[in-house]
């Protein structure tokens, strides 16, 4: 009987540590989490809005097509109360039309604000710009632009907009 107790103590001591070595053994396997350059990220999200503006003061169609998400369930509000767009094809034809208007574009970001999900996989921001043109041969100028939106980054690693909120600022007279 001592044998026998031996012999099952050993057995099981035995099934214990080559389990244990095992799970040892997976989490050696599993690959780390790779460290997130939030800097990094940020650099990119700045780069694009850089790139967003520079394109729209061309009219620059295809690299602001290569910006947005080219789907139909983005969005973009515009500063007009019916200027909720919704889906790429929308948005393309209304910034064709705005660019069709418009001349002489000169746009300059004054402040700019970009923060992201802990995973670095959704990233929204705020700008304050300038918007100069001429529209109908006369000088425009609006200043103090808001723009706000998502980023959002696609299976391939490449930052999409998807969603953008243009406002203007305005004076209210309270009484």
């Amino acid at each position: 009987m001592k044998k026998s107790f031996i012999l099952l103590f050993a057995f099981t001591l035995l099934v214990f540590t080559s389990c244990q070595n095992q799970d040892q053994k997976e989490v050696a396997k599993k690959p780390e989490k790779k460290e997130i350059d939030f800097e990094k990220e940020e650099a990119k999200i700045s780069e694009l809005l850089d790139l967003l503006a520079s394109s729209t003061e061309s009219g620059d169609m295809p690299m602001i097509e290569n910006i947005w998400c080219p789907k139909e369930d983005v969005i973009l509000i515009g500063t007009e109360n019916d200027e909720k767009l919704m889906g790429w094809s929308t948005i393309k034809k209304a910034m064709s039309g705005q660019f069709n208007s418009l001349n002489e574009t000169l746009i300059s970001i004054t402040d700019q604000n970009i923060s992201f999900d802990r995973d670095a996989r959704t990233a929204w921001f705020f700008e304050e710009m300038n918007y100069n043109f001429i529209y109908n041969d006369k000088a425009m100028s609006l200043d103090g632009i808001r723009f706000t939106g998502v980023f959002i980054k696609n299976d391939e690693g490449v930052w999409k907009l998807v969603q953008g909120h243009v406002s203007l600022p305005t004076s209210i007279d309270m009484k």
